[in-house]
């Protein structure tokens, strides 16, 4: 069982979980809450992968989670959490305070993460209802504990970020991509669009759903599709569909995992980071099974940033691909099924 730098520091104090009702969630990397030996587990995910990945383990007296927002109804039984830092404060924030919100006073908290990540900031977000000390730092991880002495509200309208762009309003929350502002490869990729565009449309990794609204303003009568693998992005693509007037459909998926049918045109912005490392992967599966959910002569668009070439994968799929549009910072690729 090959387990994150930041599991194993709470392997190092295993002995005192054996006996508690836990709760883990945000940034978990690994087995570790299957494993580890507890009175009771519980364990809930924000990606739709790793909630899939982990139930089709189905070990029996786990319960497993994958929504917006964790509820009494999920937690108020545990008297335990265990919360893996992301490299994203605001996101960690958002996440901490939904949680702690729904638990009990006296409830222990533990927290930890990669000492590169922001964790440190952790105190100082909570002082008001939790003090926490570090109790141990090894490997580049730090796991801090404390108990919750104040009662935390939460409401989820007042973590919503509203940007405009051509009189589109997009809504966004932390940690989901384009919160701080919008992307300047999205509005790249959306400069692409025109009012002649029809058909069904794939929105693939649609996050604040900014890209589809954009879409849906040039053509109005295109059917488009929005999927995430974050099911918290997929709420800010709800409410931005919604506060525009527009209508899509929005499936959670791990890229095509959760896809069964042929579209017209792919759209994308990829990411290119999974937390704090380079990977390719997602863009890499997106070209090459792209062939299996387009229509034919259907079209693959999608802008990556400049400094990385993608040549070599639509080589392997498409006989011929162009750059329809660039700046010093992006390009956007397009290439059609023949």
């Amino acid at each position: 069982m090959l387990l994150s730098q930041n599991s194993q520091i709470i392997l190092r104090h295993a002995k005192q979980f054996e006996t508690k009702k836990v709760f883990f969630f945000g940034n978990i990397q690994d087995v570790l809450p299957i494993y580890l030996l507890t009175d009771q587990t519980k364990i809930h995910f924000y990606k739709y992968n790793d909630y899939l990945c982990f139930q089709k383990k189905n070990i029996k007296n786990i319960n497993i989670y994958n929504t917006i927002l964790i509820s009494k109804n999920i937690i108020q039984d545990c008297n335990t959490i265990i919360y893996y830092w992301p490299k994203n404060k605001k996101e960690a924030e958002f996440q901490l305070k939904n949680a702690l919100s729904c638990l009990s006073l006296n409830t222990r908290v533990f927290i930890v993460g990669n000492n590169s990540s922001g964790i440190k900031s952790a105190s100082k977000i909570l002082q008001p209802w939790i003090k926490l000390k570090k109790i141990d730092n090894a490997k580049h991880s730090i796991l801090m504990t404390g108990s919750i002495k104040k009662t935390i509200q939460f409401t989820l309208h007042n973590f919503f970020k509203i940007h405009t762009w051509n009189n589109l309003y997009i809504k966004s929350l932390p940690g989901v991509f384009g919160h701080k502002k919008i992307d300047e490869g999205s509005k790249l990729l959306a400069s692409t669009f025109s009012k002649n565009m029809n058909g069904k449309i794939l929105d693939m990794g649609s996050g604040t759903g900014f890209l589809s609204v954009c879409l849906l303003n040039c053509s109005p009568n295109v059917l488009v599709t929005l999927t995430d693998n974050n099911v918290i992005a997929l709420k800010c693509s709800q409410e931005t569909l919604k506060i525009n007037q527009f209508k899509g459909q929005i499936i959670a998926s791990n890229i095509y995992s959760n896809i069964f049918e042929k579209f017209d045109l792919i759209i994308s912005n990829p990411p290119f980071h999974e937390d704090l490392a380079t990977n390719f992967n997602t863009i890499k599966t997106i070209i090459f099974e792209s062939v299996q959910y387009l229509k034919p002569k259907g079209e693959l668009r999608f802008v990556v940033n400049s400094c990385f070439k993608y040549d070599i994968f639509l080589k392997k799929i498409f006989k011929h691909f162009d750059i329809i549009e660039k700046n010093y910072k992006y390009q956007v690729y397009q290439t059609f099924l023949n």
